[in-house]
């Protein structure tokens, strides 16, 4: 079985599917099919997912909504008006196009909860302007892959809301 398993991740990985897809993938199978039958909870973990438990919480409940709101934001082409904005307040200053990445991507990773949005929604558009006004590759590829995680220290940032459920933290 392992190695019929280990052949259908490898075939899969060649293909092209995501690594996060063969993995998570993989690991369900593997979970699933384990010997000792108390190490199978993914069947009794689905059920209950949309209980009580899940439903009552107000910080689990937000998850899918950051990311409905993060495809909303970029569909609105709400990263060009948000650079914009921090271009027009902080382009004046020297390396104020660093800045405007920086204060752009922790804006935009507050609104959707991810910095992996704000890398592709931000890093899209301030990387080649980077490069334009002779920023070097190392510089402006650091700048945009760090700069959304600025914002996940942020109040009201996914990561923080999280964390105030698990501690039991009032996030208010």
């Amino acid at each position: 079985m392992s190695a019929l398993l280990l052949l259908v991740i490898l075939a899969l990985a060649l293909l092209g599917a995501p690594l996060f897809a063969v993995m998570g993938g993989s690991s369900e199978v593997l979970w699933l099919s384990h010997p000792d039958a108390a190490y199978r909870h993914l069947r009794f973990v689905a059920p209950t997912v949309l209980d009580e438990r899940f439903a009552d919480s107000p910080i689990l409940v937000t998850i899918p909504l950051f990311t409905f709101v993060g495809y909303l934001l970029a569909e609105a082409r709400t990263p060009d008006r948000l650079v914009a904005a921090a271009r027009a307040m902080l382009g004046w200053m020297p390396g104020g196009l660093a800045i405007v990445a920086i204060v752009a991507s922790a804006v935009f990773t507050v609104l959707t909860g991810g910095s992996g949005v704000t890398i592709i929604a931000i890093g899209g558009l301030l990387y080649p302007a980077l490069r334009k006004q002779q920023y070097s590759d190392a510089f402006s590829l650091g700048l945009v892959t760090t700069g959304g995680s600025v914002g996940l220290l942020l109040p009201y940032s996914l990561p923080l809301l999280v964390y105030a459920l698990v501690a039991h933290v009032d996030f208010n």
